[in-house]
């Protein structure tokens, strides 16, 4: 019998990391003020770029500190409308915030007169306004600046676990974990300048609490707060004000994170990192808690999985196992799109309260969205459901917004898979691919795509074959939840009524929220090219650009007064009235009006409304018939309209499809009518 292998590796990062005030920033993950920063982002006392960077080494400027400290204070309230003595803060965007500081005496100008709101901040003075900012005074402290509050500072240990540069400067950092220090420490009152006195309360008090606390399965309950991320473990609880969770941090137990790729009968999970490194474990019948809920020892294969345990050697004692798992997948349309009042995403149960409102507490979105009103058409959502068979009492939905366009630059098929190269990028379609349409080379397509790369839904934006078919429109309308349509009378004498595909070039679409609008971007005696189909919607179709004619024609060498030469192939329209002929070249006269296709010196198509042979016999039957084609099967639909051509053809259309059918008078058409 083969022996486990036992990999220990370091404990590494929970890639489906849920936590409250967790969504730290993309340059500090490994930084040693992420856990100051963390906290103070929550109360957003320090916060961030709009890149999700905190650059910790940038220097801070003079204006920006008395904001944060004005924050630390709880006054941030108070310092509206406020304005500044200083002659150099005047509109200044820290005004409100310098003059609140100044009258507090925790800030001071560089003169009596400016302040110097840009200029950056140095430690000495960012150290000075943070003892301040505890109430201590130049009096109370005595001695000799700045020595005398840099040695306040070290005594109330606002240096701990920092590691300061050679410069004068504060940084960010600096002032992050100074900061998150001072959060524990008496607030003093001086009275009679000198005479130091404890109020019994902590900094922190002014903008929250803070309080240890052992999160257990009776946490789950709690409509307040999800406690699932937190679970079997001890942590320091960030509270604002109101009693309101703000952030999380400093566990007592070790978490090993990662995703189970495996599991055995015995109870031992092997647990895989980003990196490839694995772990086997033994699991004891401790509690499993898999979204939310209580799960069970079977459900952990493939879910991101958070092993709580005494401490990180081989043998420590495990008190539980947390675990999320994907339970769907949905790729979202117009139907399944959050409709707001509903208890429902995509048909998934939200979680409620005890008062049947959504519990938000309990519902967790993140990825590329953050609220249910920014889940959009094509995003793909992945769903993390308990296993309650009626309701979730807690939700994960991880939104997923990753497409690509461009042109299909090669096709193949294997098996069931189709391979697409794309920007010289290969993409495979996954197994539970949606097909819309096949795709060709040449073909411009958008690619939705899921966390592996893979293609969910392939949309072709426009096609890359080059119709072949010169045709002119007859007549062309728009749609109103229906397809435009147009009619065509192409260069073979065929006339037909096509439907257009929302991706065909013609169409332009608008969805108002009640009504989806179809603008057909064709009018009539619009020249085109197009490759006609028997059945279903017209998807390749061009309008050409013309150019005015008003010219000579010489019928013996068949060329325009511009050189333009006619051919037997040119595509020719003649209109008098309403009335439409195709014509040969010998049936043209010395001067032609209208409009024309040219390409190369030769006249591809030509629209005319004047250059008819004088006494020249045509043959025309108006209105022309649609091409007619014979149809053996069963049509099901709701009838229209029905309109007898002649003594022995009716033509029936229907609702919806916008197909029409010619049918023998024989039939009883009351009875369909009926």
């Amino acid at each position: 019998m083969k022996k486990l292998l036992l990999i220990t590796i370091l404990i590494f990062m929970f890639s489906m990391n849920l936590a409250y005030g967790a969504e730290i920033f993309t340059d500090i993950k490994e930084d040693s003020c992420k856990d100051a920063v963390t906290v103070l982002s929550s109360y957003n006392i320090i916060n961030g770029y709009p890149d999700n960077t905190f650059r910790p080494d940038m220097p801070v400027t003079r204006a920006e500190m008395a904001k944060i400290i004005t924050i630390a204070a709880g006054y941030y309230e108070y310092s509206k409308n406020m304005t500044s003595v200083y002659d150099d803060m005047n509109g200044h965007w820290a005004e409100r915030y310098v003059e609140l500081a100044d009258v507090l005496n925790i800030v001071s100008g560089i003169t009596n007169n400016k302040y110097g709101p840009d200029n950056y901040i140095k430690f000495n003075e960012a150290t000075t306004m943070i003892v301040r900012l505890l109430g201590y005074t130049d009096e109370s402290i005595g001695g000799d600046w700045p020595e005398n509050y840099y040695e306040k500072a070290k005594l109330l240990n606002l240096f701990q676990n920092l590691q300061r540069q050679n410069h004068d400067l504060a940084t960010r950092r600096d002032i992050s974990i100074m900061l998150y220090n001072a959060l524990g420490c008496d607030l003093v009152e001086v009275k009679n300048n000198t005479t130091i006195s404890n109020t019994g309360k902590k900094l922190i008090s002014l903008v929250g609490s803070v309080s240890t606390k052992d999160v257990t399965l009776q946490d789950l309950k709690s409509e307040s707060f999800d406690y699932t991320d937190y679970l079997f473990n001890t942590w320091d609880f960030y509270y604002d004000l109101n009693g309101n969770v703000v952030s999380v941090s400093n566990s007592t137990y070790t978490e090993l994170t990662g995703t189970v790729t495996n599991l055995l009968s015995n109870r031992v999970i092997f647990v895989t990192d980003d990196y490839g490194n694995v772990r086997a474990i033994k699991i004891p019948d401790v509690p499993i808690v898999v979204n939310g809920a209580l799960g069970s020892y079977d459900s952990l294969l493939n879910s991101k999985i958070k092993i709580v345990s005494e401490n990180d050697s081989l043998d420590a004692k495990i008190l539980g196992v947390i675990a999320y798992k994907e339970t769907d997948e949905i790729l979202i349309d117009k139907n399944n799109l959050y409709k707001s009042g509903s208890n429902l995403l995509s048909g998934k149960h939200l979680p409620l309260k005890n008062d049947g409102e959504i519990n938000y507490n309990k519902l967790h979105i993140y990825g590329d969205a953050s609220s249910l009103s920014e889940i959009k058409i094509n995003d793909l959502v992945y769903f993390y459901e308990t296993n309650e068979s009626a309701n979730n009492s807690a939700l994960t939905v991880e939104v997923l917004r990753n497409q690509v366009s461009g042109l299909i630059t090669n096709t193949q098929k294997q098996d069931n898979t189709y391979y697409y190269t794309i920007n010289n990028t290969v993409y495979k379609t996954k197994n539970n691919f949606i097909f819309t349409e096949a795709a060709s080379v040449k073909d411009n397509v958008t690619l939705i795509l899921d966390k592996n790369g893979d293609i969910v839904k392939l949309y072709i934006n426009s096609y890359g074959t080059t119709p072949k078919t010169y045709g002119i429109i007859l007549n062309a309308t728009n749609g109103t939840n229906a397809y435009a349509t147009v009619k065509i009378l192409d260069q073979y004498g065929n006339i037909k009524t096509y439907s257009l595909a929302d991706n065909s070039s013609a169409v332009n679409i608008y969805d108002n929220g009640y009504s989806l609008q179809r603008i057909n971007s064709l009018r009539k005696n619009d020249i085109i090219m197009f490759d006609p189909v028997s059945s279903g919607l017209l998807k390749i179709i061009k309008e050409m650009p013309t150019n005015y004619l008003a010219s000579s024609y010489d019928e013996n060498n068949q060329t325009l007064s511009n050189g333009s030469k006619v051919t037997s192939s040119t595509f020719i329209v003649y209109e008098s009235n309403g009335r439409y002929q195709l014509l040969k070249p010998n049936k043209l006269s010395s001067y032609l009006i209208g409009k024309s296709v040219v390409g190369y010196g030769q006249v591809n198509a030509v629209y005319l409304t004047y250059g008819l042979k004088i006494n020249e016999t045509i043959t025309v039957t108006e209105p022309l018939k649609e091409t007619e084609s014979s149809y053996s099967g069963t049509v099901l639909g709701i009838i229209s309209s029905i309109k007898k051509l002649d003594s022995n053809i009716s033509q029936v259309k229907f609702f919806n499809n916008y197909n029409s059918f010619y049918v023998s008078n024989s039939i009883n058409i009351s009875s369909m009518q009926n």
